[in-house]
């Protein structure tokens, strides 16, 4: 017996097991199996298909490649001292002239 055909034949024997434990349950189920009749397309299903590996390689490459990009900027940055704070101020002072020399 194939794998979906199992597969079929053991969902149905739970169902029954359900209705026939829980008629009201089972009643539910099917109010909404009558609301929402169809199944949207591709909802549940697994990809059967592969991936190629020509795909794959070069999504791999990329991932290498940006994560070497990204060490070497970290690792080459060069490294700059803690700053120290002296109390002396640091930029541009403004000049203040006072009228003593009048």
């Amino acid at each position: 017996m194939s794998q979906p055909t199992d597969d079929q034949r053991i969902l149905a024997e739970i169902e029954r097991g359900l209705s026939h434990d829980d008629p009201a349950l089972a009643a539910r189920v099917d109010a909404l199996h009558q609301q929402f009749p169809d199944r949207p397309a591709g909802l549940g299903e697994v990809r059967a298909t592969r991936r190629s590996p020509r795909v794959v390689a070069a999504v791999v490459l990329t991932v290498i490649a940006v994560l070497g990009l990204i060490l070497t900027a970290v690792l080459s940055a060069p490294a700059t001292p803690p700053e120290v704070n002296d109390g002396t101020p640091r930029g541009v002072s403004i000049g203040v002239t006072s009228d003593r020399a009048r």
